[in-house]
C-alpha cells in the first residue's frame, strides 16, 4: 500500500492498531452485497452467477494476495468497471466481515 493511501485510512478510520476495522457485522455486509454488489458479483454461495464483470467473493476472500486491509483500501477509492459506491466506514467494514465468511483456509 502506498505512503498515501495509507495516511487516508488511517485518518478516516478505517485502519486501527490492529489492521482494518475488524469489527464489522457479517451479516450486514451479506445483506448489502446483495444489494449493492450482487449485480456483478456472485456474493453468497447460493447465488447464482449474473454477470463476469466482478470475481465472486469467495475468490477475493480466498486470494492470498486480498488482505483485509487490501480490501477495505479497494471498497474505499475503487478502480473502474466498479463504480465508486461511497461507502462508509461502517459499510466497508461490514463488506469485509462477509467477505471474510467466504474464507475456506
Amino acid at each position: 500500500m502506498n505512503r498515501y493511501l495509507g495516511i487516508v485510512l488511517l485518518a478516516g478510520g478505517l485502519l486501527t492498531a490492529s489492521g482494518p476495522a475488524s469489527s464489522g457485522d457479517a451479516e450486514a455486509g451479506r445483506a448489502l452485497a446483495q444489494i449493492w454488489c450482487a449485480q456483478c458479483h456472485v456474493v453468497a454461495a447460493d447465488q447464482k452467477q449474473v454477470s463476469d464483470v466482478g470475481p465472486p467473493f469467495a475468490q477475493i476472500a480466498n486470494d492470498p494476495a486480498k488482505s483485509n486491509l487490501s480490501i477495505a483500501a479497494w471498497l474505499a477509492d475503487p478502480h473502474p468497471p466498479m463504480p465508486k459506491l461511497s461507502l462508509t466506514q461502517k459499510q466497508i467494514g461490514d463488506l469485509v466481515a462477509h467477505i471474510k465468511t467466504l474464507r475456506t483456509d
